[in-house]
């Protein structure tokens, strides 16, 4: 193992894209210099429209095209719900390919050549390292040492419940729970539902 001691995942993640353009994507007749031209970002965050596990598809790494990026880069998510560093290699090699290919292509055209011709098996939507690229990237891992990052599991967040408001009537003392919804629609001429004056309701 590496003595490189990463305190970031940023900092891993980018290592990780050069060890990959310079041992993986040449495979692929994709010559390390040929990334020079290649402006890219890769960070660790939940991609774009992400909802977790609930919906049974869960999006594991996204490139977002240039044209979207204020000067012109490509924007790489790495999943935070990953940790186990030979998957995470293996998600961002598949986005790399679309930094490479172009993201108008999707996953079709150069990304499916570059794709397969670096190792990438199953379907072309949710790829995986095939037995020899995942041998390659367990000695890339060993290079970087730890991935410097523990998995987030959104389905441990706790629900925030409804907060409801205390409406209380300073004539009769009513007192009831409502939301913000209908706590809107309380003016100084709503009337109370038991003594039934008015200007004494109050939300508090």
């Amino acid at each position: 193992m590496t003595d490189t001691n990463y305190v970031d995942r940023e900092t891993w993640l980018n290592a990780a894209a050069i060890l990959l353009q310079a041992e993986v994507f040449t495979l692929a007749q994709i010559p390390a210099e040929a990334w020079e031209t290649k402006q890219y970002r890769i960070t660790c965050g939940f991609p774009l429209g992400y909802r977790g596990s609930r919906t049974g598809k869960v999006t594991l790494g996204q490139a977002f095209d240039p044209s979207i990026s204020a000067d012109g880069t490509y924007e790489v998510c790495i999943n935070p719900i990953l940790d186990e560093p030979i998957r995470v290699l293996d998600v961002l090699a598949h986005e790399l390919v679309h930094v490479y290919a172009g993201i108008a292509c999707g996953h079709r055209g150069d990304f499916k050549t570059i794709a397969r011709g670096i190792g990438l098996t199953g379907p072309l939507t949710a790829t995986v390292a095939s037995s020899g690229l995942e041998q390659t990237l367990k000695g890339i891992a060993e290079q970087l040492g730890s991935y410097p990052h523990a998995a987030i599991n959104p389905s441990l967040r706790k629900k925030q419940g409804t907060r409801l408001l205390k409406l209380q009537c300073s004539e009769c003392g009513f007192i009831a729970r409502i939301t913000a919804k209908w706590a809107h629609r309380i003016t100084a001429f709503s009337r109370c539902p038991v003594c039934d004056e008015i200007t004494t309701l109050e939300v508090v």
